[in-house]
């Protein structure tokens, strides 16, 4: 029973974002517990004290370091029901700093530094994003960093992460630039 309501849940998933849950029906079949552990994940995701814009950016880079496709998608859908503007979006995915809003680029830049460990230019942007929406925005920015490179890794690493797929923006292809 509740393996039932649990594919029920991710199925609902999967239909709203045209996304392959193979792997987290896996996770369900294999033990419950371990679908329940995973989707704890959610909750650091969903810790939102930054601007949407900053969110969706640290997001993009975190998925991007693990995923070409179908997370990547996610995320890009996510931002356009958040309100995310298109052409922040495709600049977000193709690494375009002047076509992205000040906050996205902000979060992008400081997003990329932190995952490359350059200390040197994620300082002065760490500084710059509690200055300008303070510490609790850090640590959200941080978790949906972090948060945001678990789905792709679950599921490469459970062997499901077969395929890159194309990304749209509003149904058009980005060919998004590698974080």
């Amino acid at each position: 029973m509740l393996k039932a309501i649990l594919n029920a849940v991710v199925g609902r998933f999967e239909r709203r974002y045209d996304y392959n849950v193979s792997y987290m029906r896996e996770l369900i079949d294999t033990d419950p517990a371990a679908f329940f552990a995973f989707s704890k994940v959610q909750g650091l995701g969903g810790y939102r004290k930054a601007p949407k814009d900053a969110l969706i950016a640290a997001r993009l880079v975190g998925t991007l370091a693990e995923d070409c496709g179908p997370c990547t998608q996610i995320v890009v859908s996510m931002g356009e029901e958040e309100g995310v503007a298109p052409a922040v979006l495709k600049a977000l995915l193709t690494g375009d700093e002047s076509a992205m809003s000040a906050d996205a680029a902000l979060a992008w830049a400081f997003a990329r530094a932190s995952l490359a460990r350059d200390i040197e230019t994620a300082d002065p942007l760490r500084d710059e994003i509690v200055r300008r929406w303070g510490r609790k925005a850090l640590a959200s920015i941080a978790l949906a960093i972090a948060s945001a490179r678990v789905f792709p890794t679950v599921k490469y690493a459970l062997g499901h992460g077969k395929t890159c797929s194309k990304v749209q923006v509003k149904g058009e292809a980005v060919v998004p630039k590698a974080a």
